[in-house]
């Protein structure tokens, strides 16, 4: 088992930064995307093999199977570069034991339902709550679209979560 140089949640999991900045960056050769629903789609799943560079080895798996994989002690096969389209995917292999210091988030498009944080990030409150989620358990999560940015904490771009705190009334002073 390869160990993990980086999880990052990109929507497009492979495109023209994965490709040519990260895997360069990490020198990984190896890609893991997790996405129960990918894992149904072969189609997508070839388009995907077609954009990485042909001496990277792509891998589907779904959360169980990659929460398996990864739990497995590392060896010296070098380094794994873990792909997921959602925090929300993150939180679950941590949830499941996965253990990694830090969480690179790169694209999430902007959508219906969505709040920009950064640039090209926009997330629902779900995804948001994921990312606090995961910063709560001691990940660093962090925004870097290319190893070239300086890194952006995400705990300055979350919205503070509103909670209705009781606050005592002062006494009568009649």
């Amino acid at each position: 088992m390869a160990r993990i140089a980086l999880v990052r949640v990109d929507d497009r999991l492979i495109h023209g930064q994965v490709v040519v900045k990260w895997l360069k960056h990490l020198n990984c050769k190896d890609i893991l995307i997790v996405d129960n629903a990918l894992v149904q789609d072969e189609f997508m799943q070839r388009v995907l093999h077609m954009a990485a560079p042909s001496d990277v080895r792509v891998r589907v798996m779904t959360v169980r199977d990659a929460v398996r994989e990864l739990r497995l002690p590392t060896g010296d096969e070098g380094h794994l570069l873990v792909l997921v389209r959602s925090p929300q995917t993150a939180l679950e292999l941590l949830n499941g034991g996965v253990s990694f210091a830090a969480l690179n988030v790169g694209g999430m498009a902007a959508a219906v339902g969505t709040t920009r944080l950064f640039k090209s990030v926009s997330a629902t409150r779900e995804q948001m709550a994921a990312l606090a989620a995961a910063k709560g358990r001691g990940v660093y999560v962090y925004l870097q679209m290319v190893p070239e940015e300086r890194p952006v904490d995400i705990s300055g771009l979350l919205p503070v979560p509103q909670v209705a705190a009781a606050v005592p009334r002062p006494p009568d002073l009649a």
